[in-house]
């Protein structure tokens, strides 16, 4: 479904495998770019003919999209035009008597330009232009499972791996004759995910003080007695679909200190799920679990030019991009029924490192569902 605020037709031109909304209109998943346009009755794929097999397999099967598959020889395109995109835009927006198409934000700046000489006009949408795919259907969920499924089995992997780990006399950890590093810990996460058709090109394996950046990946040594932030967010290599689930854990005894601050965020996260249901304000669910680790005496502010405290919102929807809407976050909109969001409430001290704790739902009639269960745990 597109945006109701406009009735222009959508042109996209980009390739489906970066482009979420192009490839959720069409269904279509390929690496490089195409031309798809949404009209009110049907879409339009326009597509090379290394495409062209592909693609008629697919709207054959997907006979309720209503595709119409194109290509430069159905626009009677030659010489140099058949190998130009915005020529091929031109013409589709032509044959089907266009003279004005609602474009997003990335659209190429050259092309719209293009477009514009021949007398099309060009509107940039600054609005969501498929606000459907913040809800889900039964095929998406079942689909965004199977990439948790994924997460949920290197969770295990990496904590196991931790946890067979050896403590030497310095307090690093030793699998082996050697020392015990994020990068091995990552090959473990990567095997796993790649065994459930997944990938994850940033895993983050963060101990001690690299954990209080929520982005640093995590690099060399890991220490006993250190948080490390286990964060885990696949991509489905066959649909396109993310997971994402974080754990913080640490290997052998963790000082009181780290302690109350996992039992900070492991409250602010219950106080979030608790707030979560179909019609609830975003900011809302956000102000739970800011105000449960306020209430436990930890502030967010700058301190010595570093971000301390809680530092993020506390999530995101999830779908055929990582990051999308709804957000848990002092922004405005509500929770429906059929979003999938994730919770992940986190401490952050340049001192202590860092502490996040992440688990992906949905929301449903009355509250929230958990995706895929994942043991919580502190000490391994």
């Amino acid at each position: 479904m597109r945006n109701k605020k406009s009735t222009s037709p959508i042109l996209m031109l980009d390739a489906p495998e970066r482009n979420a909304d192009l490839h959720f209109a069409s269904g279509f998943w390929a690496p490089d770019p195409l031309i798809f346009l949404a009209t009110a009755t049907r879409g339009f794929l326009c597509v090379s003919a290394l495409e062209q097999g592909r693609a008629l397999a697919h709207a054959k099967a997907e006979p309720k999209r209503r595709l119409r598959i194109v290509t430069a020889e159905d626009l009677r395109l030659r010489g140099k035009r058949r190998r130009s995109l915005s020529e091929w835009a031109v013409a589709l927006l032509r044959q089907e008597g266009i003279r004005r198409v609602d474009v997003p934000a990335t659209f190429p700046l050259a092309v719209a330009r293009r477009l514009e000489a021949r007398g099309i006009a060009v509107r940039v949408a600054t609005e969501r232009l498929f606000p459907a795919r913040a809800v889900k259907t039964a095929d998406e969920l079942k689909k965004i499972t199977e990439s948790q499924v994924a997460a949920v089995a290197a969770m295990r992997a990496a904590i196991g791996c931790l946890r067979a780990a050896k403590i030497d006399s310095g307090g690093c950890l030793r699998r082996g004759r050697r020392r015990l590093t994020s990068e091995d810990v990552k090959q473990v996460i990567h095997a796993t995910l790649l065994a459930h058709n997944t990938w994850c090109r940033d895993v983050i394996v963060a101990g001690g003080a690299q954990a209080a950046d929520p982005h640093d990946r995590g690099h060399g040594p890991l220490r006993a007695g250190e948080a490390i932030v286990l964060d885990i967010f696949p991509q489905h290599m066959g649909h396109g679909y993310w997971g994402d689930l974080t754990r913080t854990v640490v290997r052998g005894k963790a000082s009181p200190a780290l302690k109350r601050r996992y039992a900070a965020v492991k409250a602010a996260q219950v106080a979030a799920l608790a707030a979560i249901r179909p019609g609830a304000a975003c900011a809302k669910v956000h102000g739970a679990a800011a105000a449960t680790l306020s209430q436990r005496g930890f502030v967010t502010e700058v301190r010595d030019g570093q971000p301390v405290g809680f530092i993020h919102s506390t999530g995101h929807g999830v779908g055929l991009e990582i990051h999308e809407a709804p957000a848990l976050a002092p922004v405005a909109g509500r929770l429906q029924r059929g979003n999938v969001v994730t919770v992940e409430p986190g401490l952050y001290d340049p001192r202590m490192g860092g502490i996040r704790i992440e688990d992906t739902v949905a929301v449903v009639r009355g509250g929230w569902k958990i995706l895929e269960p994942c043991p919580h745990g502190f000490e391994v």
